[in-house]
């Protein structure tokens, strides 16, 4: 949870951040209590998680199934819904906001990912489809992915490698860094530098400012 701490100093992330050690202390079921759970999948679904605060952490594996583990203090609960179409993964707390959670899933390389956040790390590695990774401030790092492919964050660093398809990444106060990738690329960065190396490209679009 603490890896965007340091490009988040003077806001609200960055006292969050600050006073965990001290809530930790306080609350050993933090690291505790953990949710783990698996979830069978098949052909058409898709997965989409959501998180407030924390990181999502995602590989892939051979088996038709979704594995959530989740660290989180004693009054959060992880609600996993699966239908046909969907995975939902999202924290539940009673009493106010499930405050940090971190999470280390493994899923299908066929499934098709989305994860959004607003003070979190996204690292998502192995999805031979769709991928989207959102986040309002923390770094976002994606190997693979293919067909439509979106990264994009407000304050962090953005890493994508070896992605193909329609690869569309964004952030406003920090650097974009794209490897191996090969399509139609668009990469936007407001206040940051963009280095791109061994692309292939169709289309290839850069801004930044």
């Amino acid at each position: 949870m603490t890896r965007y701490a340091g490009r988040i100093a003077g806001t609200i992330a960055a006292l969050l951040a600050i006073a965990a050690p001290t809530a930790a202390a306080q609350e050993r079921g933090r690291t505790t209590p953990q949710t783990d759970r698996t979830v069978t999948v098949t052909k058409g679904a898709r997965l989409s998680v959501t998180n407030d605060a924390g990181e999502v952490v995602l590989r892939t594996w051979e088996r038709d199934s979704v594995r959530v583990l989740a660290t989180h203090n004693s009054r959060v609960t992880i609600d996993i819904q699966a239908t046909a179409n969907i995975v939902t993964v999202r924290g539940r707390a009673s009493g106010g906001p499930p405050g940090g959670i971190d999470y280390e899933i493994t899923a299908p390389a066929w499934l098709p990912v989305k994860v959004s956040g607003q003070f979190i790390y996204i690292g998502i590695e192995g999805v031979q489809n769709e991928v989207s990774a959102e986040t309002v401030r923390g770094d976002i790092v994606v190997k693979g992915g293919s067909g439509f492919v979106t990264a994009k964050s407000i304050d962090g660093e953005v890493i994508v490698e070896d992605a193909k398809g329609r690869i569309n990444v964004s952030t406003v106060n920090e650097g974009i860094r794209i490897t191996g990738a090969s399509g139609d690329v668009t990469a936007d960065s407001t206040n940051g530098d963009i280095t791109l190396s061994k692309v292939d490209a169709r289309s290839l679009e850069v801004t930044t400012v």
